[in-house]
């Protein structure tokens, strides 16, 4: 009886306190609660509201990121701070050079695409084969009228691009700023951050952070020269079909060229359709077949090229990311998001792999990256040994 005594609870001469202790527990998570909302709803205000400094300072970090291999090459022969002034001149040449291009030409190609474009599409309809009876069932000619329609708002005026380029005057300065600031600091900041991590394991995201910036650049580079040469081809091929606007097809074409496998074939199908409706049908056959040739070399050598030295990205990546980028802020955003998503995988791929120095990107990488393409490529022959 003495045990059964001693292990009850000790009661207590106030009748309210059990009930006032729940209440009290009750009040404190309420008051937890709340205090979570007010501080997800004001982190979600703080984040909506920074968007635009956040989003120069992402677009500063990719842009430092990719420089660096510019000033890192002039930093041979020229002190840092010079060749850092020199990259950011040329950049600066090259993007004044693009935008008076913008202001000048391509409007000017927009319009006029906009008076001929309907008109080779009701030639397109015309024809009496396949061709037309399909641009008759698509509605070719309402399609092409309300595209270039859709153009012309997108465009603008000349004095609306001027007006806009003056307001982005104080956004390029702060992104040009924070630019220098990474390409000075960028390492030693990410070098702090590593030092969280101990031993073998900061030794380890050292590596895969290097060697995914090298990958990111190798892609970034490989994608300007495969846009370069398809743009260059198609305003050489809309010139002899005297395609109107052949330098606005030379843009798009450019673009779409830096969609791995299917991207070159895509950039040559507005060249194709007007071709249909100002070209012979022999014109039309040879731009098929070079659009074919050039999309089966980019995809059996250059791209195989391009992934041993990088690593494999596919084309859903790239058309996900650029339609989510240019859907939150426009064509800036559709190039920093791309990069962010190469970069992003390149870590991933760099991190999964169990010896950094062997991971693509890496200099001693020497082991080709298996795509899809590769089992229609012939293998490289085996060297003959000196025995034999």
């Amino acid at each position: 009886m003495a045990a059964d005594v001693a292990s009850r609870p000790a009661q207590t001469n106030d009748p309210n306190a059990g009930p006032k202790s729940g209440m009290a527990s009750k009040w404190m998570l309420m008051v937890y609660t709340a205090g979570v909302v007010l501080l997800v709803v004001a982190g979600r205000n703080v984040v909506e509201s920074a968007t635009v400094v956040l989003g120069w300072a992402i677009a500063s970090i990719v842009a430092a990121m990719l420089l660096t291999p510019l000033v890192r090459f002039l930093d041979r022969f020229l002190p840092r701070a010079l060749a850092i002034l020199l990259v950011f001149l040329a950049v600066a040449a090259i993007g004044l050079a693009v935008r008076s291009a913008y202001v000048a030409e391509v409007q000017g190609q927009v319009d006029y695409l906009a008076e001929r474009g309907p008109e080779i599409a009701a030639q397109v309809e015309a024809r009496q084969d396949r061709v037309g009876d399909i641009a008759r069932e698509i509605g070719l000619e309402d399609r092409v009228t309300e595209l270039t329609e859709r153009l012309q708002d997108r465009i603008g005026t000349p004095s609306d691009a001027l007006r806009d380029a003056a307001m982005s005057v104080p956004a390029y300065l702060v992104a040009f700023i924070l630019t220098i600031f990474f390409l000075v600091f960028g390492p030693e900041m990410v070098r702090a951050g590593l030092t969280r991590f101990g031993g073998d394991r900061r030794e380890r995201l050292d590596d895969a952070v290097q060697g995914a910036a090298r990958a990111t650049q190798r892609q970034v580079g490989a994608a300007i020269v495969i846009a370069t040469a398809v743009g260059l081809t198609i305003w050489v091929v809309g010139e002899l079909l005297d395609a109107p606007s052949p330098g606005l097809f030379a843009l798009a074409g450019a673009a779409f060229a830096m969609i791995p496998y299917v991207g070159i074939f895509v950039a040559f199908l507005p060249v194709i359709v007007v071709g249909l409706g100002v070209a012979s049908w022999w014109q039309v056959a040879g731009v098929i077949a070079l659009a074919a040739g050039m999309q089966f070399l980019e995809a059996t050598r250059w791209r195989p090229f391009v992934d041993r030295r990088s690593l494999y990205v596919g084309p859903a990546a790239l058309v996900i990311s650029a339609a989510l980028g240019y859907v939150i802020y426009g064509v800036g955003g559709l190039i920093v998001l791309v990069v962010s998503t190469v970069f992003a995988l390149a870590v991933a791929d760099q991190v999964a792999t169990d010896d950094p120095d062997e991971a693509p990107g890496s200099d001693d990488a020497t082991d080709p990256i298996p795509t899809p393409i590769d089992e229609y490529v012939e293998p490289d022959p085996e060297p003959e040994s000196a025995d034999a």
